[in-house]
């Protein structure tokens, strides 16, 4: 089965940023957010996926800023070093080839589930979201795993299920009930994560919970039915929608060249970050040289 890698490049610059200790170039320069993504994008490069893109979120408001001025408005500005870093970054994969994409009014989220959404469909694909966002478990079913490589976890449908007791694809309406406190967008007050998904496995959509508001208690209906406007507002904040003109791309777009001996020039020679060598070998080995057959078949 062919593997197709969707990354989410914001979630991967903050976890470098975080993660790793801050080291100097030779122009003393902190470059921990280029070493430490790069170093996590040779991980993933492990497990030989035939297709990856990182995708971006745009740099300036986006289509959830024109429906809610507020939204992410709660957010602190980032650290001006990691500012700084994102463009170094940015250099080193255009350097390596590998696949990237950004598109005014988006955020990354809708061009993972753009993607996700379209190429599951390829005949023996599956594709894996590399995200610790909660917000994209909802694109999971038979092809599409979420993997958070820094806790090393892959969430499958069957493993959702199991932890939410729905299908993956009602995790717009749960979310759509608790609201989302990082991206300020609002929640059902009096509706905490335990209702709520008793809510959703009960009636699955926001919209059959308040068909069925006479079945409910007095307390919780009445709750629910104040609510409405905010309910509806909510989900169309946390909704990822389709972008068209990524729809019709070929999927030989996000072809994975990756040669070990053109990132070791790159990383290692070019860029300095020679404690990248070890990863690099193991790499050069697991993706370019003949794998040798058991002799027990």
């Amino acid at each position: 089965m062919k593997k197709f890698y969707i990354l989410d490049g914001s979630g991967f610059l903050f976890r470098a940023y975080h993660a790793f200790p801050y080291m100097t170039n030779v122009d003393w320069f902190n470059v921990n957010v280029a070493y430490g993504f790069m170093r996590m994008m040779v991980k993933l490069f492990l497990d030989k996926p035939d297709y990856l893109v990182i995708a971006r979120d745009a740099p300036s408001k986006t289509l959830r800023h024109e429906m809610d001025d507020t939204y992410k408005a709660n957010r602190p500005e980032a650290d001006p070093d990691l500012k700084r870093q994102i463009p170094y970054t940015q250099e080193i994969v255009a350097q390596l080839h590998i696949p990237s994409i950004q598109i005014p009014w988006f955020e990354a989220d809708d061009i993972i589930a753009t993607l996700a959404r379209t190429y599951k469909q390829e005949e023996n694909m599956q594709v894996i979201v590399v995200s610790s966002d909660k917000d994209l478990k909802q694109l999971i079913d038979d092809n599409v795993i979420v993997k958070d490589a820094m806790k090393n976890i892959d969430t499958t449908k069957k493993s959702f299920i199991q932890e939410y007791g729905f299908e993956p694809k009602y995790m717009l309406d749960y979310l759509t009930l608790i609201g989302d406190s990082s991206d300020n967008i609002p929640w059902v007050p009096g509706i905490g994560p335990k209702r709520a998904q008793t809510l959703i496995q009960k009636y699955n959509t926001i919209e059959k919970i308040y068909q069925y508001l006479d079945e409910m208690p007095q307390d919780l209906s009445s709750k629910l039915q104040e609510c409405r406007q905010i309910a509806d507002h909510a989900k169309s904040l946390v909704t990822l929608y389709d972008i068209p003109a990524l729809q019709e791309q070929s999927i030989e777009n996000y072809l994975l060249d990756c040669s070990a001996t053109v990132y070791e020039k790159i990383l290692i020679n070019d860029h300095q970050f020679h404690s990248m060598k070890k990863a690099l070998k193991e790499l050069k080995n697991k993706r370019e040289l003949p794998q040798q057959e058991s002799l027990f078949g």
